[in-house]
């Protein structure tokens, strides 16, 4: 696309100082040698006889070397100063362009870039909305002298402004756009002209300025008409260009660092996850072995008292069970707490989720949540990991319980098959996840709980991915939410466990009564 712009009041101030001081100068070199002509011809003949021509040819030949120089640098002072806001901003981009580099928070860039920019050139708006892989669409960030702008605004990779910036890889101005909307054109190029020329118009925007990563549009600024009222010049776009380069830059470092940022905050958080589970294990041991102490000799009373009092019976045989009960959830804790097995096994999803809403039982207060498990019998086994699924199944039931509160309500699961793997939905009546959360709720460390670590969903969404697996948030504020997670189904081959939790640390069952 070519960009043509008109000539700003200085412009063309500056251009009719040019067209006068030339016609100036040319003046003086003709005029001041046939003047002496004129009116000196007559004493240089007396003075100098035949050689009088030689003084008006040296004076001529002298002005006409001494013009040129004269005009540049009189032009020299007009530009400087007639162009120098322009010049002063321009530098100011230049030398604010090249430290954009060293910011690594990727919010901060962003407000940077709009702020930079809005200022130095004084502009009346400008946006700055940048690519979010996870979303897979372009969202504002930062913007800056726009009442009605819409936080959390985005652009659909659909949408005809960005397959026109990724057409043409170059600037859109909005008068082209009207231009080839002038034209009257029936083809696709002239109706996505006439869309973006329309949304410009509502945004208040004269010119979007595209930011590229090889073939990858990155980010993109919106910016509205300068505040003097001049229009944008040739030197304006000239210097546009290399700021949407540098941005490129800065943006996909920042990228970069903020991804590495996350990584080594998920590594962290992990060890401590892990250093947790160890010293789970070790309490659930020590729990266990006064556990089968006590429902031992419980049980050797009963047997030696048995029928004397039917009190004592019923005392007994409560200490008995709750040490069942308890010795049930170290066993279940060591296998929640175990480290899982990096290869993927054949498991049973509907024992996953029996072990689940028993685990989840011990943490929350079920009796006010009314549970509805619907697991198909013809359910295939999937191919995973039981520990890994386990913890992405618990996360979700407790989520859910935890969002009913108090109140209760209705928590209800349900497994089916289809095509070649398995649909599985954790769905609760709560109050709903807002739309603006909704799009964060599998950023690490993001919570809107108290005491969250903000990392329970976001660990979920990896497990699933690498089970080759989705799962998706469906919600609705008033109504509930739902999680649906999707995995394939096991193929069976030679060798393989009937699922992903063997049995080899789990502590024994409570002792006999005999001894611990």
């Amino acid at each position: 696309m070519t960009t043509v712009f008109s000539d700003p009041l200085n412009m063309t101030r500056l251009r009719i100082s040019k067209v006068v001081l030339f016609l100036g100068l040319y003046a003086v070199v003709l005029i001041v040698p046939t003047t002496l002509v004129l009116f000196g011809s007559e004493w240089l003949q007396r003075n100098f006889a035949a050689f009088w021509w030689f003084f008006p040819l040296i004076l001529f030949a002298v002005l006409t070397i001494a013009a040129p120089i004269l005009y540049l640098g009189i032009l020299r002072r007009l530009e400087g100063r007639f162009m120098k806001d322009q010049r002063r901003y321009h530098k100011t981009l230049i030398t604010a362009s090249s430290g954009m580099t060293r910011i690594k928070e990727i919010q901060r860039l962003c407000r940077l870039i709009v702020h930079m920019v809005n200022k130095t050139v004084g502009l009346t708006n400008a946006s700055l909305f940048l690519f979010e892989p996870k979303d897979q669409r372009y969202v504002l960030k930062a913007t800056r002298h726009r009442s009605h702008a819409q936080t959390g605004m985005a652009i659909e990779q659909t949408d005809p402004l960005v397959e026109l910036l990724r057409a043409d890889k170059d600037l859109l101005v909005v008068e082209e756009l009207q231009a080839e909307m002038d034209v009257k054109r029936a083809d696709d190029r002239a109706k996505k002209a006439a869309w973006v020329a329309s949304w410009m118009g509502k945004q208040e925007a004269k010119l979007i300025l595209p930011s590229f990563s090889n073939d990858q549009l990155l980010a993109f600024l919106v910016l509205g008409a300068k505040r003097s009222g001049e229009p944008y010049t040739t030197d304006d776009i000239a210097l546009f260009s290399g700021l949407a380069n540098q941005a490129a830059l800065a943006i996909e470092n920042a990228m970069f660092f903020e991804e590495l940022r996350t990584n080594e905050a998920y590594m962290v958080q992990s060890e401590k996850l892990a250093s947790l589970g160890q010293l789970a294990s070790g309490m659930a041991h020590e729990i266990h072995n006064p556990l089968t102490i006590i429902s031992g000799e419980a049980q050797l009373y009963l047997e030696r008292f048995k029928g004397q009092s039917d009190e004592a019976d019923h005392v007994l045989k409560s200490i008995i069970e709750e040490c069942q009960r308890a010795a049930d959830i170290t066993r279940r804790i060591l296998r929640f707490a175990k480290p899982a097995p990096s290869e993927l096994v054949a498991v049973d999803l509907k024992l996953i989720m029996e072990e689940t809403l028993t685990l989840a039982g011990y943490q929350v207060r079920m009796e006010k949540v009314e549970r509805k498990v619907d697991i198909s019998p013809a359910l295939p086994k999937v191919r995973g990991n039981h520990n890994q699924l386990q913890e992405v199944f618990l996360n979700l039931v407790l989520n859910a319980c935890q969002a009913m509160g108090q109140e209760g309500g209705k928590l209800m699961i349900s497994a089916v098959p289809e095509d070649s793997g398995v649909v599985l939905r954790v769905a609760d009546t709560g109050p709903g996840i807002p739309l603006h959360i909704q799009r964060k709720v599998f950023d690490p460390f993001y919570t809107t709980k108290p005491t969250g670590t903000g990392l329970g969903l976001f660990v979920s969404q990896r497990i699933i991915k690498a089970h080759g697996g989705t799962i998706e948030l469906a919600s609705e504020e008033g109504k509930g939410t739902c999680f649906t997670i999707r995995l394939p189904n096991w193929q069976e081959t030679v060798g393989v466990a009937a699922n992903g939790a063997p049995a080899a640390s789990e502590a024994p069952p409570v002792g006999n009564g005999r001894s611990p």
